[in-house]
């Protein structure tokens, strides 16, 4: 007979878990050795490194499904922590993931919020 596979397994026995939604069509759907071994690492060992999967995201996306788009970043305007450090919009603004689009702070605009409006002094 025919296996029915519980939701997020598939193969002849159900024996290997799938990628969340097919990471989206955004992404590649790897084994644990396999992202290991991307990140320099080695996970052959244990009984999962074949069988359990991860997406590898495509550029401008990210999440466990590559469902959400990244915004755009670069360095912090100020000089502080922005894009080198993982931070979304330059470290000046908050990420919709859904849009892909910047909300900058106050004072901060452009599409990766790095730019600042300076505050206009009255006499």
């Amino acid at each position: 007979g025919m296996c029915d596979c519980f939701d997020g397994y598939d193969g002849i026995a159900c024996q290997r878990m799938v990628c969340p939604e097919d990471c989206s069509y955004r992404g590649v759907c790897f084994p644990e050795r396999m992202l290991a071994s991307k990140a320099g690492k080695v996970y052959a060992t244990p009984w999962d490194a074949p069988k359990a999967v991860g997406c590898v995201c495509d550029v401008g996306y990210r999440g466990v499904a590559c469902d959400l788009e990244e915004c755009p970043s670069g360095p912090d305007p100020l000089g502080g922590l922005g894009s080198e450090s993982g931070r979304d919009c330059s470290g000046r603004g908050v990420c919709n993931y859904d849009t892909g689009v910047c909300d900058c702070f106050e004072d901060f605009y452009g599409d990766r919020c790095h730019k600042q409006q300076l505050p206009i002094e009255t006499a």
